[in-house]
């Protein structure tokens, strides 16, 4: 029988350390060669009727957990919340499915853990300030796990609208014990941070690479354009969780799509992935500007619902 786990249920079975954790993890399966994504990375599909429902999948497999999955998301512009999300779990010894496993609250935390495991990784030790670009879901929640891994940083929320963002950090300040605070603009906000996590979803340029702070770390996470590829040429490193998605979404397809940049150009540029540098154990080192695109791998949407699902099994005898 198929268990079905729905999103409320989830959220009392994964907390954000096992999420910081289960994405570590996964990262390293990924380097190597322990857990695979699917080709395509992802698939979607929309109505040629004109109906305004899109979907879409994303698929892995992990060797180590003895599971196989599939993301399965159906999005509409018309009925609002989240739409649907659910993670379709089959077991790699039966080839058979064990569970649907509700993901609308978990994608929201593997986004925001996907981001402060790049961070802890590759943000330089002396960094002080965050500039968070973003007042949604993902962005609330990455606000309420970063004190996690980053004890007293200073975070500063910035959107394209400064009324936005001062309101959002006044109703946000109580989620962590860092200091929340709001920038006039982002170009502002930019410039005073050690670390920029893109959460938003803008489709446009935010900022410039000239905007950055010497050594910062840019780690993009949001699903369209939100900067141009002079923040890439300026980057000293350049690291994907997986090249082939960052290449069909956010900032790298908008570069690809609008000539800024070739894929083969793309590719010849990435200096490492997330999970070989979560491998190696090296710290950070040189002292100019990374940058990091995090689109969110398969891999890590699976393990979670697996880590649910077993504890719903442990739960329940």
């Amino acid at each position: 029988m198929i268990k079905i786990i729905e999103d409320q249920e989830v959220q009392t079975l994964v907390n954000c350390a096992d999420a910081f954790e289960v994405i570590q993890q996964c990262y390293r399966d990924v380097a190597c060669g322990r857990a695979s994504v699917s080709q395509p990375s992802a698939m979607t599909l929309a109505s040629v009727a004109g109906a305004q429902a899109t979907f879409k999948t994303k698929g892995a497999i992990l060797d180590n957990l003895n599971v196989a999955g599939f993301r399965l998301v159906a999005d509409s512009n018309v009925l609002l919340g989240d739409g649907t999300s659910y993670v379709y779990l089959m077991s790699l010894d039966a080839a058979a499915p064990i569970a649907f496993v509700g993901e609308n609250w978990l994608h929201r935390l593997r986004t925001a853990s996907s981001a402060l495991v790049a961070c802890r990784k590759l943000a330089a030790p002396t960094a002080s300030t965050l500039a968070l670009i973003g007042t949604g879901r993902i962005a609330e929640q990455f606000v309420r796990i970063v004190d996690s891994q980053f004890p007293g940083l200073r975070i500063i929320l910035s959107s394209r609208s400064a009324e936005r963002a001062r309101s959002t950090a006044q109703r946000w300040s109580a989620l962590t014990s860092n200091e929340l605070s709001a920038a006039n603009s982002i170009a502002e906000a930019v410039a005073a941070a050690d670390i920029v996590v893109t959460l938003s979803d803008a489709d446009e340029r935010l900022f410039k690479a000239t905007d950055l702070k010497p050594g910062a770390l840019v780690c993009s996470l949001g699903g369209q354009h939100e900067f141009d590829v002079d923040v890439l040429e300026a980057a000293d490193k350049f690291v994907v969780d997986e090249i082939d998605f960052v290449c069909n979404a956010g900032n790298g397809a908008h570069w690809i799509e609008s000539g800024q940049i070739t894929r083969e150009r793309m590719e010849q540029r990435v200096d490492a992935t997330l999970g070989e540098l979560l491998s190696s154990n090296q710290p950070r080192t040189g002292n100019g500007i990374v940058l990091a695109i995090v689109q969110g791998m398969a891999v890590c949407d699976i393990a979670l619902a697996k880590l649910a699902y077993d504890r719903a099994i442990e739960r329940d005898r």
